[in-house]
């Protein structure tokens, strides 16, 4: 990776004699190996082309010589729409090195077209064929295989050497040119290559993240966040020059259009992640509107870079909307965060890192800062770390939707059991069955009440799982609601017990009928995905008056029957508490229905 400081080259500017500075620079450049390349910005001489169609063999012309000039500040300027030509002097600094192979490298992956031509060398001849490379042409077209523009060379003497290269571009700059031992150049790129695998690693990992949010809960927002990993992914590949290399070798307008449209579709789609994690509809409407124009003019310029040309001033509007939308987005998480939605916190965070890494480079291209290749490692970085972010206020905003669910849920069973109903089967709850029951009790109507209580309902949840017992529970709820009356209740206590409410003065003998009927009712099988599930009943009877005048003593006369027939091995299923010893004393402790009314 070549490193460019910024502080090297103000350095260099402000030593001083200044007059000294510019006299040594005007001369040829000393090459000479260094570990961490030598740059050679303050050597080049340029002008521009504004025809594009100028020859090398015009250049070389006296006329076209005379216009080549040395920049003052040479690495501050905007980026612009245009064909340089460059100029470079060389020598060697050691006569040692006349067989070493040199790299002269022009850090950018953005360029349409690079030609490079030499050197030459005091008679005017060429000692190797002109080179052309750049994103219009294939990946075999770069002599050094490097993601960016290199060219390789040798020096056979210690003369001075001529190098001149075109430069075609829609973001045409003076580049931090350099020039290295091609071992060294390799060696440096080892940095780079790990620290754009792990950034490409960590945005696999977060669209795995995105893709399983997707497919579980199905809501648009994981589909933007999935969508804006996939962008900055081929973006990133696009800047560093991967997409060409690895995914369009030999087509090169493919690579030219995922350059073009990867940072586009990824604003377009972090707005939209934006608009539905901040919920900005409902928090902030209005900038919501002013997002969604951003984004149909977001949309618009990239249909724009798909079918149009593709002008600078494009590549401007994605610049400007990707830092105006992120500012709007930061105002409306503030606006979120007054509302106490707290995933909004963590969205200001990634903001705030990515407009930091943005502007870096949106600046330096706009020309008020000195440009370095490091700033799209710092860009890169940034952009990583606010999608990272943004996945952990995406596990924020889960666990604030599953309070809210809990909270709701808890709610709404509170509610259906005010109303007296079960939620799981539908039946009447313990309240349903207890108003109607302390109204009779009260107005001193007779009626009687069996307890139910299922036999090996444990072992089901045990062997089948919870699914498989609430499946039997339904199950016989419905079936015991079909055996009664149209004034009669059928209630569920809880867990596995259940409770018959049968309206009036009813004889023994048909009680013990309807009793019969529910124990057979409860026992059939029920069917639970293609699994057979049995279990037995057990059956209380208690009448009011005669075996109590209160509900808790009702209850619990009913529990002793039930708990009588659970003992007998043999006999019925069922069991009257008036059959029952009266003393209290051998009594066994209660089932958890009725020990919690009593």
């Amino acid at each position: 990776m070549l490193t460019v400081h910024a502080a090297q080259v103000q350095a260099q500017s402000n030593a001083a004699p200044q007059a000294a500075v510019s006299e040594a620079a005007r001369a040829p450049a000393l090459l000479s190996r260094q570990p961490q390349g030598q740059l050679l910005v303050d050597h080049l001489q340029l002008f521009e082309d504004p025809t594009r169609a100028l020859s090398i063999e015009q250049v070389r012309t006296p006329a076209q010589e005379a216009r080549f000039a040395y920049p003052d500040n040479p690495l501050v300027g905007r980026e612009s729409d245009r064909v340089l030509w460059f100029k470079l002097q060389l020598r060697l600094a050691n006569p040692a090195d006349t067989s070493r192979e040199w790299l002269l490298l022009v850090p950018t992956v953005s360029t349409h077209e690079l030609r490079f031509y030499g050197p030459y060398d005091t008679t005017g001849k060429a000692l190797a064929p002109p080179v052309t490379t750049g994103m219009r042409h294939p990946w075999s077209t770069r002599p050094a295989a490097s993601e960016q523009m290199a060219w390789r060379f040798q020096l056979p003497d210690p003369g001075v050497y001529t190098v001149y290269f075109r430069v075609d571009s829609t973001f045409a700059r003076i580049y931090a040119v350099s020039a290295w031992d091609t071992a060294d150049y390799l060696q440096s790129t080892q940095d780079k290559r790990m620290f754009d695998g792990v950034s490409y690693g960590l945005l696999l990992g977060l669209l795995v993240y995105g893709l399983v949010l997707l497919l579980v809960f199905g809501e648009g927002i994981y589909l933007y966040f999935l969508l804006s990993c996939m962008c900055a992914l081929m973006a990133l590949a696009g800047f560093n020059g991967h997409v060409l290399r690895y995914l369009f070798p030999h087509w090169p307008t493919g690579a030219g259009i995922a350059y073009i449209l990867a940072p586009a579709l990824w604003a377009i789609c972090k707005l939209q992640f934006g608009r539905k994690l901040l919920r900005l509809r409902h928090f902030a409407p209005r900038l919501d509107q002013v997002v969604r124009l951003m984004l149909i003019a977001l949309g618009a310029a990239a249909v724009y870079a798909l079918w149009g040309p593709h002008p600078l001033w494009m590549f401007r509007l994605v610049q400007l909307a990707v830092v105006v939308s992120t500012a709007v987005l930061l105002v409306g998480a503030v606006v979120a965060v007054r509302g106490r939605y707290w995933p909004a916190v963590l969205y200001c965070i990634g903001v705030a890192l990515l407009f930091i890494g943005i502007c870096a480079i949106i600046v330096a291209s706009w020309g008020w800062i000195a440009w370095t290749p490091d700033q799209i490692n710092v860009t890169q970085a940034a952009l990583i770390a606010e999608l990272v972010v943004f996945a952990v206020a995406m596990a924020s905003r889960l666990r604030l939707m599953l309070r809210s669910e809990q909270a709701l849920t808890a709610r709404t069973q509170q509610l259906v059991e005010a109303l007296g109903t079960d939620a799981l089967t539908g039946i009447a709850s313990r309240v349903g069955l207890e108003g109607p029951a302390s109204i009779r009790i009260r107005e001193g109507k007779p009626f009687s009440l069996m307890l139910l209580d299922l036999d090996g309902f444990k072992s089901v949840n045990d062997t089948h799982g919870h699914a498989a017992g609430d499946a039997v529970l339904v199950a016989v709820g419905q079936r015991l609601q079909r055996q009664v009356r149209q004034g009669d209740i059928v209630a569920r206590l809880g867990g596995d017990e259940f409770a018959v409410l049968v309206a009036g003065r009813t004889s023994r003998e048909t009680l013990a009928d309807l009793a019969l009927r529910l124990v057979k009712a409860g026992e059939r099988p029920v069917d639970y995905e293609g699994r057979t599930l049995s279990v037995g009943l057990s059956l209380g009877i208690a009448c009011h008056p005669d075996d109590g005048h209160t509900m808790p003593l009702l209850l619990r006369a009913a529990d002793r029957a039930m708990y009588h027939c659970k003992q007998q091995r043999t006999g019925p299923s069922f069991a009257f508490a008036s059959d029952l010893p009266a003393s209290t004393s051998d009594r066994p402790p209660l089932s958890n229905a009725a020990a919690t009314s009593a």
